[in-house]
């Protein structure tokens, strides 16, 4: 706190935030060794050097590694690029092509094909059995009732035919959309491992302690502080302004006011009785109690008489309040009584000297 005329210093921007960031990094130790330290980065060796950044320096953390955990690194960052190695081999060198739509024609006729070959011998078997039952029965071959009876046959066999090709193209597009599906799932999970090696890659395993706590708000406490110190010093600058102007004039009211012309003198005053006064006035020193003290007055201490005390023996002023005029003129006459008693001794001991 500043004291006389001298106000309190602001508080360094520095170093408050460097005290406020100290006591908020907390350095972390885990049991396996492995943690967290705070400090800066030498601008010298951009070394990472542990403890309280210097001024104009960057500030740095440094995650320590356990011995495990570099073990276990050191095994598994070489499988990690192996892995990314393969990944991408198979699913970029080797990729499928995108899926296309086939033209389902072929393989319609490709089914149609398959299933004829099955239906054919049935179908000729058929044919020749009914040119034997024909004949049997003396139809000749190329009359009308022979016409009639095999295109009867071969009008049967296009409509299975017919409905053969028919189902033969429902069923190569259920077989063409199959094969879609198939082309397109194998690029995805192709692309899909290739994505996941690409944002994930190889995680070290860490168990390097949390640092986290409450924050201690040390620039918020010293702003604080200095701003209630700074609030007593304007107070107290305050208070001596007032007493200092109370003073003042007061001192300048008795310079105006001292004048004979301003005043009815009732008598001189008797300084044996001023002396009197004075030695037997109790002194006393002493403090105003809160909510009494005068404009200008704080708890500091003072020394003198109690009014009552002074309005008793003088029968002066009221019995709460001293005037100064009073004090002053009760003074100067004990001090006179004084002086006049030093000079009745000292007359008195020069006849005896000269006796």
């Amino acid at each position: 706190m500043g004291k006389g005329s001298k106000s309190p210093a602001t508080p360094d921007p520095y170093k408050t935030a460097a005290a406020e960031a100290q006591f908020n990094r907390l350095d972390t130790y885990s049991p396996s060794g492995s943690g967290q330290v705070y400090g800066y980065t030498d601008p010298k060796t951009g070394q990472f050097v542990q403890g309280v950044a210097p001024k104009g320096t960057q500030s740095a953390v440094s995650t320590v590694e356990s011995p495990w955990e570099k073990q276990i690194r050191e095994m598994l960052q070489p499988a990690s690029t192996n892995l990314a190695g393969k990944l991408i081999t198979d699913n970029i060198t080797n990729m499928p092509e995108a899926a296309r739509v086939q033209d389902r024609g072929n393989i319609a006729q490709t089914i149609f094909d398959r299933t004829y070959s099955m239906l054919q011998p049935g179908i000729e078997k058929a044919n020749s059995t009914l040119l034997t039952n024909l004949q049997a029965r003396g139809i000749p071959i190329g009359g009308d009732a022979f016409n009639e009876t095999y295109g009867d046959q071969q009008r049967q066999t296009q409509d299975t035919l017919s409905r053969l090709a028919q189902d033969a193209d429902i069923a190569a597009g259920q077989e063409q959309s199959r094969q879609f599906g198939l082309d397109s799932s194998a690029r995805q999970q192709s692309m899909a491992e290739l994505a996941a090696m690409m944002g994930g890659g190889y995680n070290p395993p860490s168990s390097t302690p949390s640092g986290s706590a409450s924050n201690v708000n040390y620039s918020g406490l010293v702003g604080q502080q200095y701003q209630n110190e700074l609030a007593q010093y304007n107070q107290q600058q305050q208070q001596k302004s007032s007493a200092l102007g109370t003073v003042g004039s007061l001192a300048g009211g008795l310079l105006m006011k001292c004048t004979q012309n301003a005043k009815i003198i009732d008598g001189p005053l008797s300084t044996n009785m001023s002396a009197e006064v004075v030695t037997r006035l109790p002194l006393a020193v002493w403090r105003y109690k809160a909510g009494e003290e005068p404009e200008g007055f704080g708890g500091e201490q003072h020394v003198g008489p109690m009014a009552e005390h002074f309005h008793l023996l003088t029968g002066l002023g009221v019995s709460d309040k001293i005037s100064v005029v009073d004090a002053l003129g009760i003074t100067l006459g004990a001090l006179q009584n004084a002086l006049l008693r030093l000079e009745v001794l000292e007359r008195i001991i020069s006849r005896e000297r000269v006796m």
